[in-house]
């Protein structure tokens, strides 16, 4: 069933669990990952990044996940994952998406508060909710400088914005970890209490310790973005593939793009608590 993604973190914030978010950039992304969401009975987020229109471009994505969705017998979100302008979120909210994410983080603090409020503003006439982000996610192997999220602006950006998610900064990157990111979780457990425990979101989720993924979701985590563990898991599956049977004149690469992704998602619901959930 669809659903927003205010009707997907409630439960999710109340029981200390996490929903996972899943970058799905095929078919069979998203048909592994409505498998696995089924098989394990726990609510999803399918969703895309402005970043990756290039190869699955929203306008073709959108019908796909939309049905997907309305189909499935657990609660689906679809959300547009860092959207880089207030054009972008609208189109994505035109095209049905439930949940829109804009991510303003690498602007100063006073152009990040007005341009989210603004995109909330759009968003909430059409019944859409809003994610967005405070401090700075920085990219595995690229940017490794974080800047943590203050406590102090997190009350105000979220009081100045009526937004219903925040992605927050602790430590975490983008990409495929080289070394086990070290999670600022104090900081974590700060600001979820000042801001009335309003729904976290932790991006960059390839690659982090299980142990800190527990810490995350007590303390505050709701929502976890994956992409690269479910690419790599593909990329290792076709291999595996190709090597036992080199001669083969057809590999059915579609069905083991569907596999490594219900398995790849599969162990990431489980290692958040949502399994049963739905």
């Amino acid at each position: 069933m669809l659903v927003t993604l205010s009707e997907i973190l409630k439960d999710a914030n109340e029981r200390h669990y996490a929903v996972g978010a899943f970058n799905c950039l095929s078919q069979e992304n998203v048909m592994g990952a409505l498998e696995a969401a089924e098989e394990l009975r726990s609510p999803i987020i399918l969703q895309l990044a402005e970043v990756q229109f290039p190869e699955a471009p929203m306008e073709m994505m959108a019908p796909l996940y939309l049905k997907a969705a309305k189909r499935s017998s657990v609660p689906v979100c679809v959300h547009l994952d860092h959207g880089q302008s207030l054009e972008t979120c609208v189109r994505a909210i035109r095209l049905g998406f439930t949940s829109v994410m804009f991510d303003g983080a690498a602007l100063p603090f006073d152009e990040n508060v007005a341009a989210s409020r603004e995109v909330t503003r759009i968003a909430k006439a059409a019944g859409v909710d809003v994610e967005a982000e405070l401090g700075k996610v920085g990219n595995s192997g690229v940017d490794t400088a974080d800047v943590f999220t203050d406590v102090d602006e997190a009350v105000r950006f979220v009081g100045s914005t009526g937004i219903d998610a925040l992605a927050v900064a602790i430590g975490n990157l983008h990409g495929h970890y080289v070394h086990t990111p070290q999670l600022n979780i104090q900081r974590l457990i700060e600001i979820h209490e000042a801001c009335d425990r309003l729904p976290l979101v932790l991006h960059g989720g390839s690659g982090t310790s299980e142990a800190d993924f527990k810490a995350c979701i007590h303390n505050g985590i709701c929502k976890i973005n994956v992409a690269t563990a479910i690419q790599r898991g593909i990329m290792k599956r076709i291999g595996e593939r190709l090597s036992q049977k080199p001669d083969e004149e057809y590999v059915p690469l579609k069905q083991v793009m569907i596999d490594a992704s219900r398995e790849v998602i599969a162990a990431h619901m489980r290692l958040f608590e949502s399994e049963g959930r739905a």
